[in-house]
Protein backbone atom coordinates (compact mmCIF):
# COMPACT_ATOMS: atom_id res chain seq x y z
CA UNK A 1 0.00 0.00 0.00
CA UNK A 2 1.29 3.47 -0.90
CA UNK A 3 -0.01 6.71 0.66
CA UNK A 4 0.18 9.86 -1.50
CA UNK A 5 -1.23 12.87 0.33
CA UNK A 6 -4.66 11.62 1.40
CA UNK A 7 -4.92 9.07 -1.43
CA UNK A 8 -4.16 5.46 -0.52
CA UNK A 9 -3.01 3.33 -3.45
CA UNK A 10 -3.34 -0.44 -3.18
CA UNK A 11 -0.48 -2.68 -4.14
CA UNK A 12 -0.33 -4.28 -7.56
CA UNK A 13 -0.99 -8.00 -7.23
CA UNK A 14 -0.02 -10.72 -9.70
CA UNK A 15 -1.94 -14.01 -9.46
CA UNK A 16 -1.01 -17.12 -11.45
CA UNK A 17 -3.88 -19.44 -12.37
CA UNK A 18 -1.81 -22.44 -11.26
CA UNK A 19 -1.62 -21.06 -7.72
CA UNK A 20 -5.41 -20.93 -7.26
CA UNK A 21 -7.52 -23.93 -6.26
CA UNK A 22 -10.48 -24.90 -8.44
CA UNK A 23 -13.75 -24.97 -6.45
CA UNK A 24 -17.45 -25.51 -7.08
CA UNK A 25 -19.10 -22.23 -8.18
CA UNK A 26 -21.51 -20.36 -5.94
CA UNK A 27 -25.07 -21.77 -6.02
CA UNK A 28 -23.96 -24.78 -8.12
CA UNK A 29 -25.72 -28.05 -7.31
CA UNK A 30 -24.80 -30.00 -10.48
CA UNK A 31 -21.55 -31.64 -11.54
CA UNK A 32 -19.06 -30.63 -14.19
CA UNK A 33 -18.45 -26.99 -13.22
CA UNK A 34 -15.38 -25.62 -11.43
CA UNK A 35 -14.09 -22.08 -10.98
CA UNK A 36 -10.80 -20.48 -10.06
CA UNK A 37 -11.35 -17.08 -8.42
CA UNK A 38 -8.21 -15.24 -9.49
CA UNK A 39 -8.84 -11.72 -8.19
CA UNK A 40 -10.99 -11.40 -5.06
CA UNK A 41 -11.78 -8.83 -2.41
CA UNK A 42 -10.67 -11.11 0.40
CA UNK A 43 -7.34 -12.18 -1.06
CA UNK A 44 -6.23 -9.28 -3.31
CA UNK A 45 -8.30 -6.46 -1.80
CA UNK A 46 -10.34 -5.75 -4.94
CA UNK A 47 -13.29 -3.55 -3.94
CA UNK A 48 -14.64 -3.23 -7.48
CA UNK A 49 -14.69 -6.72 -9.04
CA UNK A 50 -14.02 -10.45 -8.94
CA UNK A 51 -12.13 -12.06 -11.83
CA UNK A 52 -12.13 -15.79 -12.44
CA UNK A 53 -12.14 -18.72 -14.80
CA UNK A 54 -14.99 -21.21 -15.12
CA UNK A 55 -14.08 -24.69 -16.38
CA UNK A 56 -16.98 -26.69 -17.82
CA UNK A 57 -16.64 -30.38 -18.51
CA UNK A 58 -18.01 -31.89 -21.74
CA UNK A 59 -21.82 -32.23 -21.69
CA UNK A 60 -22.14 -30.59 -18.24
CA UNK A 61 -25.59 -29.04 -17.87
CA UNK A 62 -27.87 -27.20 -15.53
CA UNK A 63 -25.75 -24.73 -13.57
CA UNK A 64 -28.30 -22.08 -12.47
CA UNK A 65 -27.60 -18.91 -10.51
CA UNK A 66 -28.75 -15.36 -9.99
CA UNK A 67 -27.21 -12.23 -8.54
CA UNK A 68 -29.79 -9.63 -7.62
CA UNK A 69 -27.19 -6.89 -7.11
CA UNK A 70 -24.17 -7.89 -9.23
CA UNK A 71 -23.44 -7.57 -12.93
CA UNK A 72 -21.30 -10.13 -14.74
CA UNK A 73 -19.34 -10.28 -17.96
CA UNK A 74 -18.32 -13.54 -19.63
CA UNK A 75 -15.72 -14.11 -22.30
CA UNK A 76 -15.59 -17.56 -23.88
CA UNK A 77 -11.93 -18.51 -24.02
CA UNK A 78 -12.45 -22.07 -25.26
CA UNK A 79 -15.40 -24.15 -26.41
CA UNK A 80 -19.09 -23.50 -26.92
CA UNK A 81 -21.76 -23.09 -24.25
CA UNK A 82 -25.45 -22.28 -24.12
CA UNK A 83 -26.58 -19.49 -21.83
CA UNK A 84 -30.28 -19.29 -20.93
CA UNK A 85 -32.16 -16.47 -19.22
CA UNK A 86 -35.90 -16.06 -18.98
CA UNK A 87 -37.39 -17.38 -22.22
CA UNK A 88 -34.23 -16.55 -24.18
CA UNK A 89 -30.96 -18.33 -24.89
CA UNK A 90 -27.76 -17.89 -26.88
CA UNK A 91 -25.01 -20.24 -27.94
CA UNK A 92 -21.70 -18.61 -27.09
CA UNK A 93 -18.55 -19.65 -28.93
CA UNK A 94 -14.85 -18.90 -28.57
CA UNK A 95 -14.28 -15.17 -28.74
CA UNK A 96 -17.83 -14.19 -27.69
CA UNK A 97 -18.41 -11.85 -24.77
CA UNK A 98 -21.72 -11.35 -23.01
CA UNK A 99 -22.99 -8.85 -20.44
CA UNK A 100 -25.21 -10.39 -17.74
CA UNK A 101 -27.13 -7.69 -15.85
CA UNK A 102 -28.10 -8.20 -12.22
CA UNK A 103 -31.55 -9.58 -11.47
CA UNK A 104 -31.89 -12.40 -14.00
CA UNK A 105 -31.65 -16.12 -13.33
CA UNK A 106 -29.17 -17.73 -15.73
CA UNK A 107 -28.42 -21.31 -16.73
CA UNK A 108 -25.21 -22.51 -18.34
CA UNK A 109 -24.79 -25.72 -20.36
CA UNK A 110 -21.95 -27.26 -22.33
CA UNK A 111 -23.68 -29.02 -25.19
CA UNK A 112 -20.51 -30.44 -26.73
CA UNK A 113 -18.04 -33.27 -26.15
CA UNK A 114 -15.27 -30.70 -25.62
CA UNK A 115 -14.35 -28.88 -22.41
CA UNK A 116 -15.11 -25.15 -22.26
CA UNK A 117 -13.43 -22.30 -20.38
CA UNK A 118 -15.01 -18.94 -19.61
CA UNK A 119 -13.33 -15.85 -18.19
CA UNK A 120 -15.73 -13.99 -15.90
CA UNK A 121 -15.90 -10.68 -14.07
CA UNK A 122 -18.43 -9.95 -11.32
CA UNK A 123 -19.01 -6.47 -9.95
CA UNK A 124 -19.19 -5.66 -7.11
CA UNK A 125 -17.05 -8.59 -5.89
CA UNK A 126 -18.67 -11.62 -4.31
CA UNK A 127 -15.98 -12.32 -1.72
Amino acid sequence: MVIIGVVVLKSVRVVNVNDVEAVVPLMCDVGGFRVKRLITKRREGSDKLTLGLCFIEPNARGYRWTFKDRDEVYYVLRGNVRLKWGESSAVLKEGDAVYLPAGYEYELDNLTNEAATIVYVITPPVE
